[in-house]
Order: C-alpha cells, then structure tokens, then sequence
C-alpha cells in the first residue's frame, strides 16, 4: 500500500530526474556549439598548414592578409599561450575536438539513462496513484439509497372539506 506522502516523494523524483535532464541536454546543446567551432578552427589551420593563403577578420568588415610563412598563437590551458606552426595547431584542435566528442557522448549515455530512470519513475507513480484512488473510492450503494428519496409530507386541506386541484 503506497501514501500520499509516498506519492509526493515519486513526483519530487521524477521531478528531479526531469530537471537534470534538461541541465544535461543543455550542456550538449553547449559542447556542441564549441566541437562546431572546434571544427572549423581545424579545418582553417588545416588549410594554413597546406600553404593556402586567407584573410583574418579584426572586425568592422576589415580583414588581414595571412603571410605564407605563419605561425599560431595557441592557448595551451590556464591562460598559457604558445607559439606554434598551423600543423601542430591543428592537430592540437584536432584533439581536443575528440576530447569533446567523447565528453559529449558520457553526457548522451547519462541522458538515455536518466531518461529510463524517469519512465520508470513515472510508470510506478501512475500505479500507485491509481491503487490508492481506487482505494480511497467509497464503496458503491445500493439502488436505494442512490435514488433520491420524495418527501413525506401531507398537504393540508384548507378550511372546510372542499377540495383543490392541488389535492
């Protein structure tokens, strides 16, 4: 026999289990966004790398030219930044694009599991709740009780013994 005080601890649960979904599939949403960006970077210094010559934006549609001879400033982590050639920058990208591929992925799998978690959540709550209303249900009534009883009273005659049309 499941309570209500049962009951709210399920919802409080589900509810839960919802919102950390929904955190969960906003990080993705944001390693996404970041493994896109990864990606083009890669594929610019990919492009660097085999000689081809490009434009860098500064903004307000002004854009420098990319010498031939080039070289990367890269940010190796905790604001250390170090000098490198395009290649080594881009494999560099290229590895932290697949670190972010396989973070993105645990995240997914923490998704899907959460996901059942709930639909299983869910599931008991329903059949709890639907024991415990059929539980609480009054019990049904005989035919005569349920139909509804006509009063009883006598109609008093006026004075004398004439009688009305609404006798």
């Amino acid at each position: 026999m499941v309570d209500s005080n049962e009951l709210q601890r399920m919802a409080r649960l589900v509810d839960m289990n919802r919102q950390r979904l929904v955190e969960i599939e906003n990080q993705i949403e944001r390693i996404e966004a970041v493994q896109l960006e990864h990606d083009d970077t890669r594929r610019a210094l990919d492009s660097l790398a085999k000689g081809s010559s490009g434009h860098i934006p500064l903004g307000a549609g002004v854009m420098v030219p990319i010498p031939k001879s080039s070289t990367t400033i890269v940010d190796f982590g905790s604001g250390i930044f170090g000098e490198k050639t395009p290649k080594d920058a881009e494999e560099m990208v290229a590895k932290r694009l697949g670190d972010l591929t396989e973070l993105k992925s645990q995240f997914e799998a923490e998704a899907a599991m959460l996901t059942q978690r709930i639909e299983e959540l869910a599931t008991t709550f329903e059949r709890a709740a639907s024991s415990l209303s059929n539980q609480q249900q009054p019990e049904p009534q005989t035919e005569q009780s349920q139909t509804p009883q006509e009063p009883t009273t006598r109609r008093r005659r006026r004075i004398g013994s004439e009688l009305t049309l609404d006798d």
